[in-house]
């Protein structure tokens, strides 16, 4: 064991000592290769159980849809549409073509195989789906006994990855959960998808290779890479040093960009301007609706109007203003459709504004009695505790940004903090706190989700799960119903609205700032990566997101010393659903839920 050990220790220092595992440029023409990164080394390649090599979910084995999570679009993949024909029945039509990587068809058997696979696995037990019929060998029919969720449904379409039945049918799903599907194991990642696991070489490097003989390329530009090596960098510092030697072409690590930037022209950013991280969704601030007087929604609008973001983007974490709603930048298109600003404009409070805040409150009967600055309510002075992490130090510095802002309004607010688990969830999932943040409420992939995991209450036991204010209105729950049952859009337009409207009445939490996932790329061998202005595809290149719109981003970069193109890797219209019309939309966040934003402080 110690000389296992030691050999263990010397193959991590001969690693940590060239700053990361070296790659030989004769293997692999650094013309042909993107070189990305994760903080762990890779050690698994398992599809269902979370592997950690990137894109093994998207570009070795593909779903039916793929979902850009910064735009929320559905993109067909495998399925060339998807489609209710009635109002209990899914039926999804297969591109024609398609085939797995050892040149068997991928037909409509494999995709009910793999649905059920993963109900025997135990990854997936989705509700009220009494039959997956096979119309033909491309059309496969889903069928409820009832009308389904279609928004829960939806997130199956980008989560269930298709497996070959005639590899995988022998396989016992016990087995399956522990095995890493390398070495031997190796010979089961039989994908449909437009690269090939080649190897991995343990704590240092995988390596995926294109598949030259990808159904895809029919219906897709041809990938550009013929290899993508993901390395083992375990440091930012490590990172930052490989993206100015233009050894390190795309990952997520938090680096300082403007530096990078000026250092090296090369690095690009998702925006052009700070924080130049990609915004996702607001951080909310949670009010305990069941304690006074946060119960009242006066009063909750009283403290959103004495908040004031712009303060707390400049001087605490890395992050972007938000606007009122929960529905953060990924989903401006829904917010379009809605017409949140002018919601926004109605209903909505305005962010800084004290004075307005304090007449709130003085007619509210809330007000400084005996002269001490710190109004009184029932007799005793305002005082609320604000509960988050030890180890959050981003959350800490806002709430000490926010007892600021509130202390000219007369309420006094103490910072409470612990373990993460045993205290500060703990508080949340028991209510006992007044206020606090989160943003796993917001952190979805869709509007219902959002909404739903915010605002829906019926009982302890049955609510939105990051519901911990335990915000309770019958006509929300109505309205998310209707919502959920639904997939015309017209009408998901409609519903949503009125959720809006609720939310810029009652003021069940407050968005404090938007947060940021890491992500920076280099130009130097390869262009056209995602961002702002061309978002065809998500920056996030951690393993796991690949159906998430990682894939898409991996798919769509070109040599930079190639001809020039903007299109992204689709050559096909984007998606038959933003979250209405013929599909529907997810409200289970699978994985992203147990991911949390990486935030940190700002430097100073």
């Amino acid at each position: 064991m110690k000389k296992y050990l030691a050999l263990a220790f010397v193959a991590l220092l001969i690693g940590s000592l060239g700053g990361f595992a070296s790659v030989s440029a004769e293997d692999f023409p650094r013309s042909e290769t993107i070189y990305t990164a994760n903080s762990a080394p890779p050690t698994s390649a398992n599809p269902f159980q979370g592997g950690n090599i990137i894109g093994i979910d998207g570009l070795v084995f593909e779903p039916l849809f793929m979902l850009n999570f910064m735009t929320t679009e559905l993109k067909p993949w495998l399925a060339e549409e998807g489609k209710w024909v009635d109002s209990t029945t899914f039926e999804v039509k297969l591109r024609e073509g398609t085939k797995w990587q050892d040149g068997q068809p991928l037909t409509a058997e494999d995709v009910k195989f793999s649905f059920e696979y993963y109900e025997r696995l135990g990854l997936k037990k989705i509700e009220g789906l009494k039959e997956i019929k096979v119309v033909d060998d491309r059309t496969v029919q889903f069928i409820f006994s009832g009308q389904p969720n279609i928004w829960v449904w939806r997130s199956n379409l980008y989560t269930t990855l298709i497996i070959p039945k005639h590899v995988f049918e022998n396989l016992d799903p016990e087995k399956v959960k522990t095995m890493t599907f390398t070495g031997d194991e190796q010979k089961y990642l039989v994908g449909s998808g437009a690269y090939k696991l080649k190897e991995v070489v343990q704590q240092q490097k995988s390596i995926l290779e294109r598949n030259d003989d990808w159904w895809g390329v029919k219906y897709f530009p041809k990938p550009a890479a013929k290899y993508i090596i993901q390395l083992y960098i375990s440091s930012n510092d490590q990172a930052a040093n490989a993206f100015l030697k233009g050894d390190l072409d795309v990952a997520t690590y938090y680096l300082d960009i403007e530096s990078l930037k000026n250092q090296n022209p090369d690095i690009v950013s998702w925006l052009d301007r700070p924080p130049y991280f990609p915004p996702v969704v607001p951080v909310v601030l949670y009010f305990n609706t069941q304690r006074e007087p946060m119960n009242m929604p006066a009063f909750r609008r009283a403290i959103a109007m004495a908040i004031n973001p712009e303060q707390i983007v400049q001087q605490g974490p890395i992050s972007d203003v938000p606007d009122q709603t929960p529905l953060g930048p990924i989903m401006q298109g829904w917010k379009d459709k809605i017409g949140a600003k002018d919601l926004i404009k109605e209903y909505g409070w305005e962010y800084g504004n004290l004075q307005k805040a304090s007449e709130i409150l003085d007619q509210l009967g809330i007000k400084d009695t005996d002269g001490d600055g710190i109004r009184e309510y029932n007799g005793k002075p305002l005082e609320l505790h604000f509960v988050t992490c030890a180890g959050c130090s981003d959350w800490i510095q806002t709430g000490e940004i926010i007892a600021n802002q509130l202390k000219p309004l007369g309420i006094k607010v103490v910072i409470d903090k612990g373990d993460w688990t045993n205290f500060f969830m703990h508080k949340l999932n028991t209510g006992d706190f007044d206020l606090a943040l989160h943003w796993a409420g917001t952190f979805k992939a869709d509007p219902y989700s959002v909404y739903h995991s915010l605002m829906y209450y019926h009982n302890e036991t049955d609510k939105g799960a990051a519901n911990f204010g335990n915000y309770h209105n019958e006509q929300v729950n109505e309205l998310l119903q209707k919502l959920s049952a639904t997939p015309n859009e017209d009408e998901q337009i409609q519903y949503l609205k009125e959720l809006t409207k609720i939310w810029l009445q009652d003021v069940p939490a407050v968005p404090i700032y938007t947060g940021t996932v890491f992500y920076e790329a280099n130009t130097k061998y390869w262009k056209n990566w995602p961002n702002e202005k061309n978002p065809y595809g998500v920056p996030i290149f951690w393993p796991g997101f690949g159906t998430w719109g990682t894939a898409l981003a991996l798919l769509g970069v070109q040599p930079a010393q190639g001809p020039t193109s903007t299109s992204s890797p689709s050559g096909s219209p984007t998606t038959t659903t933003s979250g209405g019309g013929s599909t529907c939309g997810p409200a289970v966040l699978v994985g992203l839920a147990l991911i949390p934003l990486v935030l940190y402080r700002r430097k100073r």
